[in-house]
């Protein structure tokens, strides 16, 4: 009765604090069930540059393979604009996983990558000399997912399929070739490399001036170049496999991608978001997509990275015994040589390439120079000028002599001299190839 007539004598301000009280311990209580009384499905959200159909997929699988429940989140986006959205420091990246791009973003982006040791990480480190993995750090930051290749995407009604880079040159490819600038793109930069390392400095350089003849335009892009063969406007392009296998995929008929005699392999990464929300499941999902379980399914739409993921032709898996790679590549000679060469290629084709005194109003005299005469061979000599006005062994001494190429007047004198010598020599090509009809 005591009691009773305690609680009856409660002030009002006292009623209210127990009241808040209450409820308080009864939100706190149906919080906790909510959470760990109701089963619920975790999260993972994926910024992705693949196809949506492979990615799609990949997911799907995913959460069978996870063995729970899982939500996932599919976001396709730009490479540049998921590095922007990955390195931000002021805005959340609203994601854990960042799928697809250069590999030159991911390096960049290093600083806001999750170092992470995945369970399924490989013995390989590399597959003709291309990284599997991140190598600078003690502790991968990223992993490579699938790879990529050069090679070309033709029209079966319109053109055989070629065997060989050289078949390229054939006379009925002469402006009827479509190809992105190397200089401009980084998934065909690797081209520049692939020519000069496997037909060697000399002959690689004749060949790439006398292929820039053959393309009519340089395109700002793949896209523009695979979108050229799909049309008909072209027989054949010049392309990394994966753009032409997502054209492919959309089942236009005629339309088919090979490997020629030489290619080089170049990673497609995947990493962990450091400051994601969900990075248990992350982890899992970096470990997943490097099972042979995950390859499989990649290997129908990219080139795998393990030797026992099946694969879904024209794809050739990169571990198989008939995979174009070139013999003795020397990696350090494209580290240290990369960016000397794509600035040499710029200065002798790119900007001669249309501007006059242009390769293509050279070659067009040459096609119609007199062979016999002495003039001929001053024309074919000054059209092949690159291929002698710097020598392989000197990349090596223009690397050291400009701090790695980072002395920034230095490298613009370099570069000023060899479009002088260019202009110069095409002059003389075109010059020497009229006198020769006369």
């Amino acid at each position: 009765m005591k009691l009773k007539l305690n609680v009856l004598k409660m002030s009002k301000s006292a009623w209210i604090i127990t009241i808040i009280i209450v409820i308080f311990a009864v939100s706190i209580a149906a919080a906790s069930y909510y959470y760990y009384g109701i089963p619920h499905p975790t999260r993972l959200r994926i910024l992705y540059t693949q196809s949506d159909s492979m990615v799609s997929e990949v997911a799907n699988d995913f959460k069978e393979w996870y063995g729970r429940q899982i939500e996932i989140t599919l976001t396709p986006i730009d490479p540049q604009s998921a590095y922007e959205t990955v390195t931000n420091p002021y805005i959340k990246p609203e994601a854990e996983i960042w799928w697809g791009g250069p590999l030159s973003l991911f390096e960049n982006a290093s600083n806001s990558l999750l170092p992470y040791n995945s369970t399924q990480k490989s013995e390989n480190t590399t597959i003709h000399s291309c990284p599997l993995m991140d190598l600078d750090q003690n502790t991968p930051r990223w992993y490579t997912a699938s790879l990529h290749a050069l090679g070309v995407m033709y029209n079966e009604l319109e053109t055989s399929k070629p065997q060989t880079w050289t078949e390229l040159l054939n006379e009925k490819y002469e402006e009827n070739l479509a190809m992105a600038d190397p200089t401009e793109s980084e998934f065909t930069q690797p081209f520049i490399m692939l020519i000069i390392q496997s037909q060697k400095w000399t002959e690689g350089w004749e060949y790439l001036v006398k292929l820039s003849a053959y393309i009519k335009d340089y395109d700002t892009n793949e896209a523009n170049s695979v979108l050229k063969v799909a049309s008909g406007y072209v027989p054949i392009a010049i392309v990394p496999d994966s753009y032409a296998y997502d054209r492919m995929a959309v089942g236009i008929p005629n339309i088919n991608f090979t490997y020629l005699n030489a290619t080089v392999l170049q990673p497609d990464p995947i990493t962990i978001i450091k400051r994601g929300d969900h990075l248990n499941e992350a982890k899992a999902f970096i470990n997943y997509i490097l099972t042979q379980r995950a390859q499989n399914i990649i290997g129908r739409y990219r080139l795998p990275i393990r030797s026992d993921a099946t694969v879904t032709p024209p794809r050739i898996n990169p571990f198989a015994s008939n995979f174009p790679s070139i013999l003795n590549y020397n990696k350090t000679f494209e580290e240290i040589g990369e960016d000397i060469v794509k600035d040499y290629y710029n200065a002798w084709i790119t900007e001669r390439h249309e501007e006059e005194p242009s390769i293509r109003t050279a070659w067009k005299e040459i096609e119609e120079a007199n062979e016999t005469s002495p003039y001929y061979a001053l024309a074919w000599n000054n059209f092949t000028m690159a291929e002698r006005y710097v020598n392989r062994t000197y990349v090596d001494t223009l690397y050291d002599v400009t701090n790695e190429w980072t002395s920034t007047t230095l490298v613009n004198s370099y570069k000023n001299s060899w479009s002088n010598a260019s202009t110069t020599a095409y002059n003389n090509a075109i010059d020497n190839a009229r006198k020769s009809k006369t």
